[in-house]
């Protein structure tokens, strides 16, 4: 990881407070029929979306960009996809955080090809310099965000030191 990338932590808490707020955005606006979700960022946060926004219908999308932290591939590229029928549905796409917009062009341009009614697209946190604002987002950040969820990933990656978490590293494999 390149040292002048500043890290920061985010908290269980922080998390569902983010996407209690998204999700009432979304329900004003229009409620989805069906989340897609961008795997691997997308998956806690979509299921959690899904709990708040009640809705069954949820599709998978595996996108790969990142090599590791703060290291991007060339170009990002669908690996993998399951979905549900979402011809003449509204859709919701969900990812973790939108960095530099291309992964979440790439889901929406491939889901285009299925005849949504509608696509939109949501992240907890976006980059500045993302090139794809989403069209729900909490927060915009420069710093690389640590989830809850991904405390082994940090630790293998150099990220952060096991002291960081409270011996919740000890359940780690190296």
């Amino acid at each position: 990881m390149s040292t002048n990338v500043e890290v920061t932590y985010t908290t269980w808490e922080e998390i569902h407070r983010a996407l209690g707020v998204l999700a009432r955005r979304v329900v004003l606006d229009s409620k989805p029929d069906v989340l897609v979700i961008i795997a691997k960022g997308g998956l806690i946060p979509g299921r959690i979306l899904a709990d708040f926004l009640i809705i069954d219908d949820i599709g998978l999308i595996e996108a790969k960009f990142y090599k590791s932290i703060g290291i991007r591939g060339e170009k990002p590229y669908i690996k993998s996809a399951t979905l549900p029928s979402i011809t003449g549905k509204n859709v919701l796409v969900v990812d973790d955080v939108v960095d530099t917009g291309r992964t979440m062009q790439l889901v929406v341009d491939y889901l285009s090809s299925h005849k949504a009614k509608s696509i939109k697209t949501l992240a907890i946190y976006v980059k500045p310099w993302s090139t794809y604002i989403p069209d729900y987002y909490y927060a915009q950040t420069t710093k690389w965000i640590v989830f809850p969820w991904e405390i082994c990933e940090a630790l293998r990656e150099g990220v952060v030191e096991k002291e960081a978490f409270k011996g919740l590293g000890d359940y780690c494999e190296k």
